[in-house]
């Protein structure tokens, strides 16, 4: 069977030299393609962003384009390796636990991507607020109007499995929505930080000396300096505290963990064959890092930027929990038409009783993502570092 450092420990140049013709040209042409709507979308639109008719802000063109690079860079790579996917997916399927949290991730990374352009905003149904999960019930008393009512008690119905809010509003496709918010920051902060992070701690390796010494302070004074803080000075100083100041706060000041890592697994891999053959055969400084050893650390960047992830959706939540100011505002801003899960919480922590799904539901989908992200940010690091993350 093949091993973990039989599908990874290779000299990545040599496996697909033609790796680096392609790939950075369709990235850039898409990425042109997206600079040019966005010029059409605020230079033409004005006040009014609207490209196909969707509302697009600043965070969607931000996430849109790193989902380019990511299939790019990630997704067609697989696809045109099966082999080496095949070999991946096997030894998902060898580990349930793994498994079960890589498809609950699936799910959620689908859910925030298709969900809201498959699903309309939800419109208020005050007739039927406050209706209950399904196999739950709440006295006939609670409720304005029941869907499923029975005797004295209404109960929940496939109608609205997970309940209505205050506003009859379905707690399914409230959450299914809210998702956006956790996949924007996932997705933009780890494309983010990966190649900062696998270059910085790359170059800092193989050049040594006064170059290695300067990123190395650089990385190490970023490291810390908290993203919150950046986040909360930003939004005092120039009144933005949209999630796109929240993911370029992550995305561009949590490098520094990530690069150190980098950089001692970059250690390692300067004194291995294949970089001194390299460095024989005449390639230069910029080929050495450029095509051995970026393609060869970068893994050990994605695993310890997964890692993240947890940690910024937590923070994201707790920040469109938490209102400040008279009259009071929360601390994370939102379009009017986009849903947070946090916020969903803090709408609804006032009022639990009898009401508990309103505020239970949006803080299990929390709970449960944090979960499977840290269960599947140990499975990925175990499989894409296997000689384990110094």
């Amino acid at each position: 069977m093949t091993t973990a450092e039989g599908l990874f420990d290779i000299d990545w140049e040599g496996a697909e030299s033609s790796r680096v013709e392609w790939q950075p040209v369709l990235a850039l042409g898409g990425l042109l393609v997206l600079g040019g709507l966005f010029a059409y979308d605020y230079a033409l639109l004005g006040n009014e962003p609207v490209v196909f008719g969707y509302d697009v802000g600043r965070v969607e063109w931000l996430w849109v384009a790193c989902l380019w690079i990511d299939t790019v860079y990630v997704a067609l790579p697989a696809v045109r390796d099966r082999d080496r996917t095949l070999a991946f997916l096997r030894r998902l399927l060898a580990s349930p636990p793994a498994f079960a949290a890589a498809l609950f991730v699936a799910a959620v990374l689908l859910a925030g991507t298709v969900g809201p352009l498959v699903l309309s905003q939800p419109s208020p149904s005050f007739e039927f607020s406050d209706q209950p999960p399904l196999f739950t019930s709440v006295p006939m008393d609670n409720v304005v109007s029941c869907h499923n009512p029975v005797g004295d008690r209404c109960y929940g119905s496939l109608r609205y499995p997970l309940g209505t809010n205050v506003a009859g509003k379905g707690m399914l496709r409230m959450v299914v929505l809210g998702s956006r918010v956790v996949v924007e920051l996932a997705v933009v902060s780890v494309t983010l930080i990966v190649p900062l992070a696998t270059v910085a701690g790359t170059v800092a390796a193989y050049a040594g000396g006064r170059v290695d010494r300067a990123i190395t302070t650089v990385a190490e004074t970023v490291k810390t300096v908290p993203a919150l803080l950046v986040f909360l000075m930003w939004r005092w100083i120039f009144f933005d505290g949209s999630v796109f100041a929240l993911v370029l706060a992550f995305g561009l000041v949590n490098w520094g963990n990530v690069a150190i890592v980098v950089r001692s697994r970059a250690l390692n891999e300067v004194s291995k064959n294949y970089v001194t053959a390299a460095e024989a055969a005449g390639a230069s400084s910029l080929d050495v890092v450029r095509e051995h050893l970026v393609p060869n650390v970068s893994r050990t960047a994605v695993s310890a930027a997964v890692y993240q992830v947890p940690l910024f959706v937590t923070i994201e939540a707790t920040l469109s929990f938490l209102e400040f100011g008279d009259p009071p505002s929360f601390l994370l801003t939102t379009l009017p038409t986009q849903e947070s899960w946090g916020r969903m919480i803090g709408r609804s922590v006032e009022q639990v009783d009898p009401y508990w799904w309103r505020a239970a539901v949006p803080i299990a989908a929390l709970l449960l993502t944090i979960f499977t992200m840290n269960v599947f940010a140990d499975y990925l690091a175990e499989l894409l570092d296997p000689h384990g993350r110094e």
